[in-house]
């Protein structure tokens, strides 16, 4: 995996969901950051997919766990 930073230029999207910090990547990576903004769990999705999964997750459609993420 790549250092995913939640402020670099490849960040499409940023948000927080209970007080936990998301970060969706051009490359279709989605990052879960724990405490201090270190990376604890990712997902990787299509591109073509990543407008629809960032709003399943805002809207609380699905939950992170629905896409069986990865430890970083």
């Amino acid at each position: 995996m790549n250092n995913y930073s939640p402020y670099g230029t490849g960040v499409v999207e940023r948000w927080y969901q209970d007080n936990t910090l998301y970060c969706a990547f051009v490359d279709g990576t989605i990052v879960e950051y724990g405490s201090n903004q270190i990376e604890e769990r990712f997902i990787e999705v299509w591109r073509s997919d990543l407008t629809q999964t960032i709003q399943d997750l805002k809207s609380g459609r699905y939950d992170f766990d629905d896409y069986e993420p990865e430890e970083c």
